[in-house]
């Protein structure tokens, strides 16, 4: 059977039937052979068309069919932790599933910590969720209300390099603790940052009594979306942030601020929780944008996640730049990543009709070196620093637009090809100013898209107006 006919036997089963846990092992063992090309294709499809729809549908019953699956996989024969697990006490998928459940019970309504608990904790990990807006959105919110929830405690970013300096670049209170995790390759290397997280967590709470450390895990990948487990579940906090309620359209980064307070006793904290970033307060980038500078500056990213399906095209993007030149607006536009999303950028600045200047990684250019597009090449902190001095961002559903919410900029987020409206609200970055989401369903909605966004415009500026009036 090939895997074409795995996936649709596993998306065609109950997920508590005999058939579902066959196809599943099936698949499973393909994506752990030892014949590269085999694990490749199996891989890619236990990802792209299996567990990664299921998290973008945030539906409970797709979080169901996602731990049935996967503690099918993980026992599959060639299986690189099925052996480990039995070490622990889970010898078999349905151990794994107990334990995963039990896991739930823990974040039941009541089951909270009361002030005297949240004290006496010293030390608490969060794990990264990987991907960087997730990070943004979820991680940055959680960490944020963990400040003031556990105030004798050493706070602890675990993950990508990108990702904790991302968050943390500015608060040196934070410990960063680095661990790679290779999301685009084989099921074997994702799987191999397992071990990996839970020597680092020995490590990490080795001095201390275990009930005085605290690993919160908000949906990481580290962990397999909470499936594996890294640390005594005593003292673990999960959420499964995939199966809140659906009639609810509340963004993710909310949801993890509603989540945090919830688990960790603080209903009577007053302040708002919203997702943030941390930049390092010695950068001037944003002192000097804000000085120099007589025209509204808009920051734009076109970047797309090497996902075409997120793009509305060549024509729309070149089209955004002149409505906004023609409106006044400077723009920085951010080179992407990768050099897919830098060829994108350099057509934006081949067919832009205005002055066209790269921008330096150090500070807001003098006037006289100023241009109508000015295209920066750095990381996306770097961005961070000259987006947040700017009136607003443009961009499409991308970790830079939950940078820019997260930075107190208003947004326009461009969400092209949103498995469904719940995936879109689930999504839509969230800050302290107004975010404004056109949906898309691809290039044919461009001049709808253009429409709008002119639309969005007009009402940001008439916002601003009022502002320095």
């Amino acid at each position: 059977m090939d895997v074409a006919e795995l996936v649709r036997g596993v998306l065609g089963s109950p997920p508590d039937s005999p058939e579902f846990a066959s196809y599943s092992r099936a698949l499973g063992e393909e994506a752990f052979s030892k014949s590269k090309q085999r694990a490749e294709l199996a891989t890619n499809a236990i990802f792209a068309e299996i567990v990664e729809p299921w998290a973008d549908s945030f539906l409970p019953e797709a979080c169901t069919q996602y731990v049935h699956f996967m503690s099918e996989v993980l026992y599959a024969p060639g299986s690189t932790v099925s052996e480990e697990l039995a070490e622990l006490g889970y010898p078999t998928p349905e151990s794994l599933r107990s334990r995963y459940r039990r896991l739930l019970e823990r974040s039941a309504p009541g089951l909270t910590f009361d002030e005297d608990e949240r004290d006496e904790i010293q030390r608490v990990i969060f794990l990264s969720r990987v991907t960087l807006g997730a990070d943004i959105a979820v991680v940055g919110t959680v960490l944020g209300c963990a400040r003031w929830a556990f105030p004798n405690a050493e706070l602890v970013l675990l993950g990508p390099r990108k990702n904790i300096r991302l968050l943390a670049s500015g608060y040196h209170f934070v410990k960063r603790v680095e661990l790679s995790y290779n999301r685009g390759g084989s099921l074997k290397q994702r799987l191999a940052a397992w071990p990996r997280v839970r020597a680092k967590l020995q490590a990490l709470t080795e001095d201390l009594p275990a009930k005085r450390c605290l690993v919160v895990d908000p949906d990481s990948r580290l962990s397999q979306l909470g499936l594996l487990p890294v640390f005594s579940d005593d003292y673990y906090c999960f959420w499964e942030s995939r199966s809140e309620d659906v009639k609810d359209p509340t963004p993710i980064g909310i949801y993890a601020g509603v989540w945090s307070k919830f688990l960790w006793g603080m209903w009577n904290w007053n302040e708002d929780s919203f997702p943030w970033v941390s930049l390092d307060w010695r950068d001037g980038r944003k002192l000097h944008m804000m000085i120099n500078r007589r025209r509204p500056v808009a920051a734009v990213s076109f970047g797309y996640g090497g996902r075409e399906s997120k793009r509305l095209g060549d024509r729309f993007e070149d089209e955004v730049l002149e409505i906004l030149r023609a409106r006044g607006y400077r723009i920085i536009i951010d080179c992407g990543a990768g050099e897919e999303e830098e060829d994108l950028v350099k057509r934006r600045v081949k067919a832009f009709k205005g002055s066209v200047r790269p921008l330096a990684d150090t500070s807001w250019p003098p006037r006289h070196k100023l241009a109508d597009l000015m295209h920066f090449s750095g990381t996306l902190l770097a961005f961070g620093s000259f987006a947040s001095g700017a009136d607003l961002f443009i961009g499409y559903d991308s970790a830079a637009a939950h940078m820019a919410a997260a930075l107190y900029v208003p947004v326009i987020d461009i969400f092209v090809g949103a498995q469904s409206a719940l995936m879109r609200q689930r999504w839509t970055p969230s800050g302290q100013m107004e975010v404004r989401v056109i949906p898309a369903n691809g290039p044919e909605d461009s001049d709808e898209v253009l429409g709008k966004l002119t639309d969005s415009l007009t009402a940001f500026e008439k916002y601003r107006k009022k502002l320095f009036e």
